[in-house]
């Protein structure tokens, strides 16, 4: 017999490197369990496809497949497999609520003959998850539970499905007959809309079957079985799993169905069957769920596939080369020696978010003409559970690299959708939509929102990104305009300053705010005036590049009144203020750790310092004794001069960071600036430490929060940031080079792409 998918001997909680199937080198990874399981899930899903989580303890968690979004639907705590043999029923779960309810046991002969699993071990690598299930069953099982999900190739990356292996290994020495049965509450009444669920048998090589409402349907097969048993589901009867071995429910008028495979194995072999889960809901409402209203919006998928049916056959004929590829692709990654294990697995798994949060409208109203049917509108969700809004661009900022990366038609498509809503006055928008003035998952209602004076640098760093990933120079022809136009509205947002200190300035009368959103700022601040200059090194190198000397020119000027500003105006010695109104005579001298992020921004973009190198080294040495000091997790935002952690008051909205507060992203950006500047080994600890923090000891691997606690870890907001792709940023970091380096021949992530297309 081979070995289990992963060894459940290892300690949990842990970064351990280990043998697994299907890798020829060890991997790296986190082992959980079903005693202490992660926060979430692994989500199951491709590119827009929706999502199912698969819990640690063998269940389903949250679930987006048929478009409820916002909020997400929350599955049963209930198994969804179980093996029967000799009148036994083994579940192969260990839920969290337990299953000895009087209501799940409708029967006392039924209770003594249902086990739960003893315990469960899980290992996620997104878009696979590992189970290793411990029970008193003749028959012991494993599951690797997956979806296509392949860097470079976005197509395959938005096929709708899962598939289920199910390792089903005889350890005894008698042989073995029994059953695998699979069950699967289908969409709700508010998903599948009004009218009875209609249901088709399967024949063929994928035996099972579909179900049809109006607005959602599902398959559900068996791949290459030919006993196989289709029936409804199985939920919370205890009699109907006691009695999977001989027969299944009878469908009702719900959506539910099941299926069970008989088996049989002689003593010491191994068996796998594989089930395939395949969804088709074509049309989201804007208002977050199927009857919430709002504007409808068609699913990229529904431009490839006519319906249910040919997802299957898609899924089920090349199911071994799609599983094959994956798992290339991560051991590109896996064997990548120059990177630590703990960013190794963290690299794999933090692309989870991209399947959590995007949204990949096709070419139709009410998405304008603009948009090109090749492209289609794509775009990310801040947070759908606590900050549902549609490419909140400081977020994609942080966080589109990984799509710039391996999947740079997905960041042109959202790129032209910035271009498009670009205001007359050359402003970028804030957000596509879901702002207080449109639905959370609206593609086509776009907002200034109020972090304008930022805006503008991430819409400017973005395309400057893609430019030199790709080298495109039709695209910088396409966008240059856009580009030049909104670099002067965002350096002229305070037009009664002089033209240096304007640079560095917010908006007249300080209205709006930036992205650290809940901080009061007056005048002229560091971090802005950073940022901006960064904005204009990028723009400036764009100009020269179309050949346009007088805004090159105008860029060059800029660039040196905005540093003697800084220096004239906001140095002091050991930092730059954190702001100085002169005219108020309003001034704080909080020192924010994150007051040179446009020195990570140029260095990423293979430009060279925009402020002074001694003072960008003196700086980093006082937030070292600062706020990195003030924490084992990173950074907290703000200190005062001698250490102390302090929040930066109440901003605007009416709330304000707590003054232990660490950004999940800001940390990141801060390590890769010390690694930028001579100190690699201490900015990989910072990005370490924080990333120990949420996998390990809180758990949220697949939970990521944009903001948690200095002092005690725990998380403050969020959940499903996708801000925190930003760690893709750290492997061109660590080799002190730009963000194209990976890219080039023989480059991490040309390895990875060429990996996911063999």
């Amino acid at each position: 017999m081979s070995s289990r998918l992963f060894p459940i001997d290892l300690p949990s909680r842990e970064w351990v490197e280990f043998q697994a199937e299907g890798f020829s080198k060890p991997v790296s990874g986190v082992i959980y369990n079903s005693k202490e399981p992660p926060t979430c899930g692994v989500p199951l899903g491709g590119v827009s496809t929706g999502c199912l989580d698969l819990e640690a303890t063998g269940t389903f968690g949250f679930s987006s497949i048929f478009n409820s979004h916002v909020p997400r639907r929350a599955l049963p705590d209930l198994p969804f497999l179980a093996i029967s043999i000799g009148g036994d029923t083994w579940f192969l779960a260990r839920p969290k609520t337990r299953l000895h309810l009087p209501m799940f046991w409708a029967d006392a002969n039924a209770k003594q003959c249902l086990h739960n699993a003893r315990r469960v071990h899980c290992w996620g690598h997104f878009p696979v998850v590992d189970l290793e299930f411990e029970t008193r069953a003749p028959v012991s099982a494993g599951l690797r539970a997956w979806s296509p999900f392949l860097p470079g190739n976005t197509a395959l990356s938005n096929i709708p499905a899962a598939i289920f292996e199910v390792r089903l290994r005889n350890a005894s020495e008698n042989p073995q007959k029994g059953t695998l049965a699979f069950s699967f509450r289908g969409p709700s009444r508010e998903e599948g809309g009004p009218g009875n669920a209609q249901r088709q048998e399967l024949a063929g090589e994928s035996r099972g079957v579909v179900v049809s409402t109006q607005n959602a349907s599902y398959a559900l097969a068996a791949i290459g079985e030919e006993r196989v048993r289709a029936g409804g589901e199985l939920g919370l009867n205890g009699e109907s799993w006691a009695r999977i071995g001989k027969e299944l429910p009878t469908p009702t008028d719900d959506t539910g169905a099941s299926l069970a495979v008989d088996f049989s194995l002689a003593p010491g072999e191994e068996k796998t069957v594989r089930f395939v889960l395949a969804w088709f809901a074509p049309q989201w409402k804007s208002g977050g769920t199927p009857n919430s209203g709002g504007n409808t919006f068609t699913q990229m998928y529904a431009t490839r596939y006519r319906n249910v049916n040919e997802v299957l056959e898609h899924v089920a004929r090349d199911h071994a080369s799609l599983l094959n590829r994956v798992l290339a692709w991560q051991q590109v990654i896996y064997g990548e020696e120059k990177l630590p294990p703990w960013l190794r697995d963290s690299l794999v798994n933090i692309l989870h978010l991209i399947t959590e949060d995007s949204f990949w409208g096709a070419a139709k109203p009410p998405i304008g003409d603009w948009c090109r049917p090749e492209d289609g509108l794509f775009g990310l969700i801040e947070d759908p559970r606590n900050c549902p809004q549609i490419e909140c661009i400081p977020c994609s900022f942080y966080g589109n690299i990984p799509l710039v990366y391996f999947f740079p038609d997905l960041a042109l498509s959202t790129l032209r959708g910035y271009k498009a809503y670009q205001y007359p006055d050359g402003a970028a928008p804030w957000v596509f939509g879901g702002t207080e003035d449109s639905p959370p998952c609206d593609l086509a209602v776009p907002s200034r929102g109020y972090q304008t004076v930022l805006n503008g640098p991430c819409y400017v760093d973005m395309a400057d990104r893609y430019w030199l990933r790709t080298g495109d120079q039709d695209f910088l022809r396409e966008f240059y305009p856009s580009i030049k136009k909104n670099t002067i509205f965002t350096m002229n947002l305070r037009p009664e300053y002089p033209p240096g200190d304007r640079l560095i300035s917010m908006p007249t009368g300080n209205v709006g705010l930036e992205w650290f959103e809940a901080c009061n700022w007056a005048g002229m601040t560091a971090h802005v005036g950073d940022i901006h200059l960064a904005n204009i090194k990028m723009a400036e190198r764009m100009a020269e590049k179309m050949g346009d000397k007088e805004f090159a020119r105008q860029c060059h000027e800029w660039l040196q009144l905005g540093a003697q500003s800084m220096e004239k105006n906001l140095w002091t010695g050991k930092y730059y203020l954190n702001y100085l109104e002169p005219e108020t005579n309003t001034k704080s001298d909080l020192i924010m750790s994150n007051q040179l992020d446009g020195e990570w921004m140029v260095r990423f973009h293979d430009l060279p310092n925009v402020l002074p190198s001694d003072r960008i080294a003196t700086t980093l040495e006082t937030v070292k004794r600062t706020g990195v000091a003030a924490t084992r997790f990173g950074a907290v935002n703000f200190t005062l001069p001698d250490g102390t952690p302090a929040s930066n008051a109440e901003g605007q909205p009416g709330w304000s960071y707590v003054d232990v507060a660490c950004f999940t992203p800001e940390v990141l950006m801060l390590g890769m600036t010390y690694m930028y500047h001579g100190e690699k080994e201490f900015g990989l600890e910072l990005c370490h430490g924080c990333w120990a923090n949420l996998a390990l000891a809180q758990g949220m691997t697949w939970d990521q929060p944009n903001i948690f606690r200095g002092d005690t870890g725990e998380q403050i907001y969020g959940g499903d940031y996708y801000q925190n792709l930003m760690l893709w940023s750290l492997p061109a970091a660590l080799d002190g080079k730009g963000l194209s380096a990976p890219c080039e021949p023989g480059g991490l992530v040309d390895r990875i792409i060429k990996a996911a297309q063999a």
